[in-house]
């Protein structure tokens, strides 16, 4: 077999998470680093609110795949898989303290309701999360920082300080992530292959990648393994493939480092003519409209500075 069939038998075996409910505390607060047990693509029955601290990179919320960065914010809700793959290097084969994340049930939160009918206001915002919720701007900014100080907090100056951060995100702007019709359609069992396939995805999206070798991997036909992936992803399988590489092609064109046909080969493409085209499809312009449009947008802010 080849080296990247190889690859993918030594993957780890991650496992559904469990999250673990201390009585004393209403809520769950933790840190971890970047790679852990707990960094799989996974689902629970809490709800979580998940900050990146540090490092780039691509998440996964349902069927909603993106880019982040350090001060990304999500909110998903209950059954909402979801994952962040961080790049990694020789230089920097862990990321320390990567995330803050807090995890809280929604039937404590609906008791407080019942006692405080203020908090009806954040009620929207949960629904919303079904679909996963992204924060942007000065609020999330402004609750990155309330949520890293809550690790250091007790008593009620806790829960205070957490149902105050709640209610401030409800009010800022926010985006739904995944889309309408998404639903949890897998067992804990597909949980461990998915994540397996998107952790070697994220790692090597720019080599060739073979449907075919994966689902032999898998124990699937390839017909098998394409429904297998669209059901669990929301998209076909050399779509998203496409997306990982447009998407590191963007990032790429942020600095003047390397030529738009440089990119090309960097992001995995074979010819220009093919990543021109997935490109435009994507974005809406071509590689080098879109470098040009960075030029612009910073000469015009620098402008206006």
């Amino acid at each position: 077999m080849s080296d990247t069939y190889q690859q993918l038998k030594e993957l780890g075996d991650p496992v559904f998470e469990k999250v673990p409910n201390d009585p004393r505390l209403s809520f769950r607060w933790h840190t971890h680093s970047y790679p852990a047990p707990l960094a799989k693509w996974n689902f629970h029955p809490e709800y979580e609110l998940h900050l990146i601290r540090r490092s780039h990179g691509h998440y996964v919320v349902g069927d909603y795949m993106g880019h982040f960065g350090p001060g990304n914010l999500v909110l998903t809700g209950p059954n909402l898989p979801h994952v962040w793959y961080s790049d990694l290097n020789a230089h920097d084969p862990i990321i320390y303290q990567r995330d803050v994340v807090l995890q809280f049930r929604g039937e404590w939160l609906q008791s407080l309701m019942h006692v405080c009918p203020e908090l009806e206001s954040v009620k929207t915002m949960l629904d919303d999360c079904e679909r996963g919720v992204l924060f942007t701007g000065s609020g999330a900014t402004s609750a990155a920082r309330q949520m890293k100080s809550i690790g250091n907090m007790e008593g009620w100056e806790r829960v205070s300080t957490f149902i105050g951060l709640l209610g401030a995100l409800s009010r800022n702007n926010y985006r739904l992530i995944s889309s309408q019709n998404y639903r949890l359609r897998h067992t804990g069992a597909h949980s461990e292959q998915i994540d397996a396939i998107l952790r070697y995805l994220h790692g090597n999206f720019n080599e060739p990648v073979r449907m075919a070798e994966i689902a032999d991997w898998q124990g699937m036909s390839t017909s098998t393994f394409s429904r297998f992936f669209k059901q669990l992803t929301g998209d076909t399988f050399t779509k998203f493939v496409r997306r990982l590489r447009i998407d590191y092609a963007c990032r790429l064109l942020h600095a003047p480092d390397n030529s738009v046909a440089e990119i090309c080969f960097m992001a995995g493409y074979s010819n220009i003519s093919n990543f021109n085209r997935h490109f435009r499809l994507l974005v809406g312009m071509t590689p080098r409209e879109y470098r040009q449009s960075l030029t612009t947008q910073t000469t015009e802010e620098t402008g206006a500075a």
